[in-house]
């Protein structure tokens, strides 16, 4: 497996363990910045890199966006962690922009990071 599969399979295997709970979604900056752009919130990007992952959602400039936009803040790893869930929501997102950034060096823009 090469490293880049082997970094996909991490992300999609870190990014199922999210319980779909939200309460990440109300302390992310750029979300409340957006004024509830779902996808400018810690949820929406995990859901959004998933998407990607699998290939079922269409690269395109507002993606790129949101996942760059993250301010890697931690406060929604803070209070993942208050629910008891614990997930390095930041770590999985820098993880998801390396596997962007070198399929954007490459010129690529099919569907699937």
């Amino acid at each position: 497996m090469k490293g880049a599969d082997r970094a996909k399979n991490t992300l999609l295997n870190e990014i199922i363990k999210c319980r779909a709970c939200r309460f990440c979604v109300d302390t992310c900056a750029t979300y409340q910045a957006s004024e509830g752009v779902e996808t400018m919130s810690a949820y929406g990007r995990l859901q959004s890199l998933r998407y990607l992952l699998m290939g079922t959602l269409d690269l395109d400039d507002s993606l790129v966006y949101s996942l760059y936009s993250c301010l890697q803040c931690k406060q929604c790893e803070i209070v993942c962690e208050s629910k008891g869930q614990s997930l390095e929501i930041c770590s999985i997102i820098q993880l998801g922009r390396s596997l962007l950034s070198q399929k954007l060096e490459k010129g690529e823009s099919d569907a699937a990071i």
